[in-house]
C-alpha cells in the first residue's frame, strides 16, 4: 500500500516549522555585548573583587583581602584660624600664614565573630582606596604657608574666606577570601580622607555670620 506524497511531507513540514520557530524565538545576539560587558566592569570598579584568577573553577582560591567602596561624598577639611570676614564692599586679600597638617581618620566597626589577623588601620584603608581609582587621596596632607588670594566684594555685602583641603567621606568594607573561596566581611566603617588639592573658599553674606549666627548688624 502506497502512502500519498502529501502525507509523507507533513512530518517533514512540521519539523521545518519547529526549527523555524526555535530560531525565531531565540534571543538575538547584540553587536554591543562586548561593550556592555566592558562598561559593567568599568562602572563597578571599586565595588567588587576583581581578582577572579583562581584555579580549579573557583573550588580553590588564593587567600587574600579586598576592599569595597559603598558610598562617597565630598568633604572639606578647614584649617583652623584661617576664617576671615571683610566688608561691606571693597576687597579682601588673604594668605596662609602658618603650616598645618591634615590627617585622615577612620570610624571602624569590626564584624562580630570574625577572626581577622591583619590590622586595618588608616594607612591600609587609604592605600586600598587609592588602588580603587582615587590616587589623589593622602593619609597625611601638609599645608605650607603662602597661597595669597584677593577677591572683590560686592557692594553692601560681606566677603568670607576660609582655607580648606578637599577630600572625601567614604563608606568602605573589607572582605576576606578563604582558600575555599568563601568571602566574609571582616570590617567596615567610614573614612574621612584628604586629597592633594587645597585652596580658599569664598562666599558672601549680608551680615557678618559665623555658624549661622549674626555677629554684627553692620
Amino acid at each position: 500500500m502506497f502512502t500519498p506524497l502529501s502525507e509523507m511531507a507533513k512530518p517533514a513540514l512540521r519539523g521545518l516549522l519547529a526549527a523555524t520557530l526555535a530560531v525565531t524565538m531565540a534571543p538575538a545576539a547584540s553587536a554591543d555585548s562586548k561593550d556592555d560587558d566592558h562598561h559593567h566592569r568599568t562602572s563597578d570598579r571599586g565595588f567588587v573583587d576583581h581578582h577572579d584568577d583562581d584555579d580549579d573553577g573557583g573550588r580553590n582560591c588564593r587567600p587574600r583581602t579586598f576592599f569595597r567602596i559603598h558610598q562617597m561624598s565630598p568633604r572639606n577639611f578647614y584649617l583652623p584660624r584661617t576664617r576671615y570676614i571683610d566688608g561691606p564692599g571693597g576687597s579682601m586679600t588673604v594668605s596662609v600664614t602658618r603650616e598645618a597638617e591634615i590627617t585622615a581618620f577612620l570610624e571602624t566597626e569590626n564584624e562580630k565573630g570574625k577572626d581577622f589577623s591583619k590590622t586595618i588601620d588608616t594607612k591600609t584603608v587609604v592605600d586600598h582606596l587609592r588602588r580603587l581609582g582615587l590616587p589623589h587621596l593622602e593619609e597625611r596632607h601638609m599645608v605650607f604657608s603662602g597661597h595669597e588670594y584677593t577677591k572683590e566684594i560686592s557692594d553692601g555685602m560681606y566677603g568670607n574666606m576660609w582655607y580648606r583641603v578637599f577630600g572625601y567621606r567614604v563608606g568602605w568594607s573589607a572582605w576576606s577570601v578563604l582558600g575555599t573561596c568563601e568571602r566574609n566581611k571582616v570590617a567596615a566603617g567610614i573614612a574621612s580622607v584628604p586629597s592633594r588639592v587645597e585652596g580658599w573658599r569664598y562666599w558672601e553674606t549680608k551680615h557678618p555670620m559665623f555658624k549661622r549666627r549674626k555677629l554684627s548688624v553692620k
